[in-house]
């Protein structure tokens, strides 16, 4: 069953359809699969072929169109009825001859006829020979670049939507401390990365953990990269692990991030470790309806550079439905932030010399931030 009413999801649509008049668009191509899952519910999971949701702005409900074994995917998830799920033949699938587009294009065509249309062009699915193929068999000479309407919509989540944010931080934390208790020396990397693995998917006694958005970042090393996964090492004690965790429930995801040591850590991580939680409660404190993102990464630079540590990554972005973001705390971004919006406050350090994480997922609320996590913010020493 879909995860939330279809109340719900029909006011979203409404929203999206305002911000289609306010664009001139009578026709939106929603091609990427986590914006296809905030109109639809639909939890397919199969964005390596082309699919969309298809909005029509004289039309309450959208319309979903499928490679043809996967609606038996929306069934189950979507809260359209079967007669809304439309599908094109498997012969179109894995052909040199053929492209799915041709299809689709007519099926669009058939439930609308405006020559006004928008698509969300940078999709992962529409590459430069798909975009070519799509526009041979449908008229996107006027076509609107609606990249980022859909998204824009998310950034304020529904009550429904915080408490699957909220299960899935209990989860996060649970995973992260699960991977913590196994390392030890003569420990493998992978035995670490399998106790997280395994907790993610069985969340709590409550609710179970949804299907993860790609693998934790679990990195062994010093100074540790970003975005390395676990090796085929084991443990030695001095070893530094750099936990990035997001759990998830129904597609929604929060993320936990924490540095562990191996023994007794030097005097540069435990600086790292000071400049790091200082910046973190900075920005914290400074995250509250009203402000901008850029007065945020104002509060964390005040915290973090009289530690004369290097960190030119941006300090957190707005998360969501699988881990997406469009908003960040760095200069640049000038959105005001709202009640209800969330953001992963991201204190990462990876520099040359220098590695470090610590992130905790928060909400807004009107009294400021109020974190999903409940793990410690001391440094995190096994002995």
């Amino acid at each position: 069953m879909p995860a939330f009413s279809h109340q719900e999801y029909r006011d979203r649509t409404a929203r999206l359809r305002q911000l289609m008049a306010d664009s001139g668009i009578d026709t939106l191509l929603v091609l990427n699969e986590s914006n296809i899952n905030y109109l639809t519910g639909y939890e397919g999971y199969s964005d390596y072929v082309p699919q969309l949701a298809l909005v029509c702005q004289d039309e309450e409900d959208p319309w979903l169109i499928l490679r043809e074994l996967d609606t038996l995917c929306a069934f189950p998830t979507s809260y359209l009825p079967e007669s809304r799920i439309l599908s094109y033949d498997e012969k179109y699938i894995g052909s040199s001859e053929r492209t799915p587009w041709e299809p689709i294009a007519d099926l669009v065509r058939e439930r609308s006829k405006s020559n006004r249309i928008g698509l969300e062009m940078t999709a992962k699915m529409l590459g430069v020979k798909a975009h070519a193929a799509l526009a041979t068999h449908l008229d996107l000479s006027k076509v609107v670049d609606a990249d980022g309407m859909v998204t824009r919509l998310q950034r304020v989540k529904s009550p429904a939507e915080l408490v699957f944010m909220e299960q899935a931080g209990n989860i996060a934390d649970r995973a992260l401390q699960a991977g913590r208790l196994e390392i030890a020396a003569g420990a493998r990397e992978c035995d670490v990365a399998a106790a997280v693995q395994s907790a993610l998917i069985k969340g709590t006694p409550e609710f179970p953990g949804g299907p993860c958005y790609g693998s934790p970042t679990i990195t062994v090393g010093s100074p540790p990269a970003p975005h390395l996964k676990w090796s085929d090492g084991s443990y030695k004690l001095g070893s530094q692990t750099n936990f990035e965790i997001g759990a998830y429930r129904h597609r929604y995801a929060c993320a936990v991030s924490r540095t562990v040591f191996l023994g007794e850590p030097d005097a540069r991580a435990k600086h790292l470790h000071r400049a790091a939680l200082d910046g973190f409660l900075a920005e914290f404190d400074a995250i509250r309806s009203g402000v901008k993102c850029s007065d945020v990464w104002h509060a964390f630079q005040r915290a973090f550079k009289p530690y004369g540590v290097r960190k030119e990554s941006r300090s957190g972005y707005s998360t969501g439905i699988d881990w997406g973001a469009d908003l960040s705390f760095n200069r640049n971004d000038h959105t005001v932030i709202e009640p209800n919006m969330t953001f992963h406050v991201l204190i990462g350090i990876w520099e040359k010399e220098d590695g470090y994480i610590f992130s905790e997922t928060v909400r807004v609320t009107e009294n400021g931030a109020k974190s999903f996590s409940s793990m410690s913010r001391d440094l995190l020493v096994n002995y």
